[in-house]
């Protein structure tokens, strides 16, 4: 009986303040260009060289699969597949 009266008394009592703190999370609107920390190029780079940057991952990608696939057909073990696959991407 006591315990549902005191979260109910702490839901009214910070109730108002929420939306404050929810605001005081959210950064100030700005009028520069988004920055993502690790990878600043992706939001601010310009249209060619955002195409480029996705030619060269499908391009990783697609080498990456290939080499899976070399792996299968191998039957390299899959302790040592890892490492098959990274020395196939060098190659």
């Amino acid at each position: 009986m006591f315990r549902p009266v005191i979260l109910i008394a702490t839901l009214v009592v910070t109730a108002p303040v929420m939306p404050t703190l929810v605001r005081a999370q959210t950064p100030p609107p700005t009028t520069e260009k988004p920055m993502t920390g690790m990878k600043p190029d992706r939001t601010v780079a310009d249209k060619a060289q955002l195409q480029a940057m996705r030619e060269k991952e499908a391009a990783l990608k697609k080498k990456r699969a290939e080499c899976g696939k070399q792996a299968k057909t191998q039957k390299v073990p899959l302790t040592k597949r890892r490492q098959f696959i990274h020395d196939c991407m060098s190659r």
